[in-house]
């Protein structure tokens, strides 16, 4: 025997909804009163009215895990519906709720509470739920957001959940391939005046690759695209007019608005359930130091020779320290002439100029994050001037110490 449990404060609706209950599942269901415990609860129909209800939904969640939860969303909050599936909910019902539809929701909870194994979401069902209800002008967007934010941390793991979602997938490309966006901008006092915000830089990728499909995920301090490379190149680095258009906006947003754009790029992976890895890997492409332009870095440009690797973690280790060539070189018990030749090779930059690099990279995080004088900053980290600091800085970063503390950070969200 079942527990159903009707938290529905619509005095109309939870009648009508306690009728069908009765009336279908007598020998098999039992409806929970007020008093009943919560944790003899089977299925819990909870009524969505505001945005705090998701909350309540959130948290009973997690205090009753076997649970199956059914969302009875109101219609003002379709806008809403995508956290049904960030909280993994396998189902989701819009109010007023047709007879056949709630009947056959719970036939399905019942269904999967009565086997071992979990039956897959059936997102088709939920996003049929929801589009069904929408105004045609509703815009699907943040339900494909929720959905990529899933795919993107692994959190799916089946064909069948894949396939399923197809229906509110972005048009007919899924992409393969994700790129890792932070920046920031050189005067922040422009942006009201010029009329730029975060979301404009999206508009100038569209604006530029036009034709194919792009998706956007904002993050607090960074923003993903995600693109598919056409079938015929093995990584968005040999798709040159793609990186072309990458470069190109880059090179505007900085000519017109002072914005300052720096892109890791991951790998592709024509298989979507392994698109996560691309999401990692432009992450780690994005602070790892470049090996042609600071502003666009490729995974697999990242070495993958495991003496180098040791080599480079032990730079960034020691970085503010005298670091010589064959001070390095010891560490994999390489000659001095040979470790050059491989570094170089590997890294695509010669030795000093990786630990230059690096030196800067920890330079912009003490300018961006403490008050640490430039004369300071440029003692601690090895460099025998100030005015030498400044100049190596301006160099790689385009802009001198003292201009870049005076930026701000783009906050995409």
């Amino acid at each position: 025997m079942y527990s159903i449990s009707l938290a529905v404060e619509d005095e109309l609706e939870y009648e009508k909804l306690a009728d069908w209950i009765k009336e279908e599942f007598m020998e098999s269901c039992v409806l929970a009163e007020a008093e009943f415990n919560q944790h003899d609860i089977h299925i819990a129909v909870i009524e969505v009215r505001k945005w705090h209800d998701w909350v309540k939904i959130h948290r009973f969640r997690k205090r009753n895990k076997e649970c199956r939860i059914i969302p009875l969303l109101d219609p003002s909050l379709l806008y809403t519906s995508p956290l049904a599936i960030e909280f993994k909910l396998e189902y989701l019902l819009v109010k007023s709720v047709k007879k056949h539809i709630f009947l056959r929701t719970l036939k399905r909870a019942i269904r999967e509470l009565s086997i071992t194994n979990s039956i897959p979401i059936e997102y088709d069902e939920l996003f049929y739920q929801i589009h069904h209800e929408q105004k045609p002008e509703r815009n699907t967007l943040p339900f494909q957001e929720a959905f990529l934010r899933r795919l993107l941390v692994g959190d799916k793991t089946t064909e069948e959940e894949l396939i399923q979602s197809r229906s509110f997938l972005p048009g007919e490309a899924m992409p393969n391939a994700v790129c890792f966006i932070q920046g920031f901008v050189r005067c922040p006092g422009s942006r009201e005046q010029e009329g730029w915000a975060p979301r404009g830089i999206q508009e100038f990728f569209r604006n530029r690759f036009q034709g194919y499909q792009l998706t956007f995920l904002s993050y607090r301090k960074h923003l993903l695209m995600l693109i598919q490379v056409p079938p015929e190149y093995g990584s968005l680095m040999h798709w040159k007019e793609g990186e072309n258009r990458i470069l190109d906006t880059i090179q505007a947003l900085e000519n017109e608005y002072g914005i300052y754009l720096y892109i890791g790029v991951g790998s592709i992976y024509r298989e979507p359930l392994l698109l996560h890895h691309s999401y990692r890997e432009a992450c780690k492409a994005r602070r790892t130091t470049p090996y042609d332009r600071p502003s666009l870095r490729y995974f697999e440009e990242i070495t993958k020779d495991v003496q180098i690797q040791k080599c480079t973690d032990y730079i960034a280790r020691y970085c503010i320290e005298d670091l010589s060539l064959k001070r390095v070189a010891d560490q994999i018990n390489l000659s001095v002439p040979y470790f050059s030749r491989i570094f170089k090779q590997e890294t695509g930059r010669n030795f000093v100029e990786y630990v230059t690099f690096v030196r800067l990279q920890r330079a912009v995080w003490l300018l961006r994050h403490t008050n640490h004088t430039i004369e300071w900053i440029a003692e601690e980290l090895g460099f025998n001037t100030p005015n030498y600091f400044s100049g190596t800085f301006k160099k790689y970063v385009g802009l001198s110490p003292r201009e870049y503390r005076a930026t701000e950070e783009i906050i995409f969200v």
